[in-house]
């Protein structure tokens, strides 16, 4: 696991970037978009902008002709396209644990249990299958482990945020990066770091606020009533997300299920503490920033803000999602020496 080796091939790449609208899918197509301007590779061909993943559009991927290299970064891998077919796997719904789908499958549409066994089907055909992290790629193999000689972890790219004006960030402030979805189960966990911040406060006298990256109108219809330190700021563009990360002292982190989680390596690159739990897959993509809690309580989350909002990080020597690095071994480029 982890040493498919890439096919050898040269001449035009395709690569299909459909479904890349918002959230994590977003945040890649814009790291590939500067690479590509970057390294001016005329030989790769970027399709599906704009647009979802439709059965109509997955069959019309695969009439555009004859490729050297055909990429699919939104799960689906082709089927029939001529060239090395390498698939970027990056959504756990596609791979649950009996366990986890037994607890979440009542909030499931019911369009993915179809994707499911499309992604898994199409997966079989690929020559490469690709994975953010370590625990995806468990996911992955516990469910298709015909596939252990062609999957690859490879962390997603990401560039070192841009430089800012120094500034103190604000001491009361943090972040909490999430997408309301019927499956994560969101208002339950906001409650709680609602009850811990709430707790906090009253403890040390400081008013704490939690940004988060949703709506009233998500949070309400999720059930989640009045709450005490969270304000909603809606759903937010790459850059209007990187003004809070610039402001906030801290980060938390609450999700359950993720197949990378941006928000945690953002908080590395940026040496911003972030909380989340301490498991596998956190420990792995936000490294030295992460300040765990170990159980989902309303006191341990309140413990580990208390740390967070008193720890300093200093930044790694070297970008460990160095996107240039990324995209020269997913596009057959010679990698850069280290």
């Amino acid at each position: 696991m982890g040493t498919a080796t890439p096919v050898a091939e040269e001449g035009p790449i395709l690569i299909d970037c459909a479904g890349a609208r918002m959230g994590g899918a977003l945040r890649f197509l814009l790291e590939l978009d500067g690479h590509l301007a970057r390294s001016n590779r005329s030989n790769v061909r970027v399709i599906g902008r704009d647009r979802a993943i439709t059965a109509a559009w997955l069959a019309r991927r695969e009439r555009l002709g004859r490729f050297a290299r055909v990429i699919s970064l939104n799960n689906v891998g082709f089927a029939a396209t001529s060239g090395a077919r390498y698939v970027l796997l990056r959504n756990p719904l596609h791979f649950l644990r009996p366990a986890e789908l037994e607890r979440i499958s009542s909030r499931l549409d019911s369009r993915m249990v179809r994707q499911t066994r499309i992604v898994r089907q199409a997966a079989r055909r690929a020559d490469i299958v690709v994975v953010p992290a370590a625990s995806m790629a468990e996911r992955v193999l516990e469910a298709a482990p015909e596939l252990v000689s062609r999957l690859t972890i490879r962390p997603h790219p990401l560039s070192w945020p841009d430089p800012v004006p120094t500034q103190p960030r604000e001491p009361h402030l943090l972040l909490c990066p999430v997408l309301f979805s019927p499956w994560k189960a969101m208002a339950t966990l906001l409650r709680l770091v609602d009850q811990a911040v709430s707790a906090l406060a009253a403890e040390t006298g400081v008013d704490l606020q939690v940004i988060v990256t949703a709506t009233r109108e998500e949070a309400t219809a999720e059930g989640l009533g009045h709450t005490s330190h969270l304000q909603f700021v809606g759903r937010l563009t790459p850059r209007e997300l990187a003004h809070y990360q610039n402001r906030c002292r801290a980060l938390i982190y609450p999700t359950r299920i993720e197949s990378f989680g941006y928000p945690l390596a953002e908080a590395r690159l940026a040496s911003l503490p972030v909380v989340a739990r301490n498991i596998a897959h956190n420990r792995d993509i936000a490294g030295p920033v992460l300040v765990p809690y170990q159980q989902e309580e309303p006191a341990e989350i309140a413990a580990a803000i208390h740390r967070a909002l008193n720890s300093t990080f200093t930044p790694e020597p070297v970008n460990p999602f160095d996107p240039d690095r990324y995209f020269s071994w997913l596009l057959g480029a010679p990698e850069k020496a280290a």
